[in-house]
């Protein structure tokens, strides 16, 4: 028998967090978060898998926020390091609590649909656009009002998913995925 090499340690390991993973193609419902199937399997190439995987965990730490019970930080283990550093320079923790807490926010991640995935000349580094379909179960009107006030045509409510599309960089650091840099479009679609 011979040893495993470290791709087939990464398709093992990608296939026992597929098995596990809670979100499925079909949707979750996001009001008592039980999970109705497995999500499907997009390709054979274990680096974009893992790069799925990070960025739909990356949506969900985002989105499921509640200002009630809220934890500034919950993706920041999901950045590079160097990134990490920008956002505590740029006191992020803070300013994400505050406008949370100003505008009473709760908020679900309901799924998320894959664009593009594209590396760049370097295969450690790759840029992930996917949209990202949240719900806000609350918020303050004056936050409504911010989110519509260029939205005439799908005017966001409490209870109404809506999509925003994310961009992400994405780095290798220490053998694994991290974001490094990320940006959401102001689009927003009811």
């Amino acid at each position: 028998m011979r040893p495993l090499s470290k791709l087939d340690i990464l398709r093992k390991i990608l296939g026992a967090v597929e098995e596990s993973m809670p979100v499925s193609d079909e949707r979750t419902n996001h009001k008592d978060n039980q999970v109705k199937s497995r999500p499907k399997k997009l390709t054979d190439n274990p680096e974009e898998e893992a790069i799925r995987a990070l960025a739909q965990e990356f949506a969900k730490a985002l989105n499921n926020r509640d200002y009630e019970h809220l934890d500034g930080r919950a993706e920041y283990h999901l950045y590079t390091m160097n990134h990490l550093i920008e956002l505590v320079k740029n006191n992020d923790e803070q300013k994400t609590i505050k406008l949370f807490n100003e505008n009473k926010i709760k908020s679900k991640f309901e799924d998320c649909e894959f664009i593009s995935i594209t590396f760049s000349t370097d295969p450690e580094q790759a840029v992930v656009v996917y949209n990202v379909r949240t719900c806000l179960d609350s918020a303050a009107e004056k936050f409504f009002n911010e989110l519509n006030k260029n939205n005439k045509t799908n005017t966001i409510k409490s209870g109404t998913p809506f999509s925003t599309v994310y961009t992400l960089v994405v780095k290798k650091e220490k053998g694994a995925w991290k974001v490094n840099n990320f940006e959401a479009t102001g689009n927003l679609k009811a």
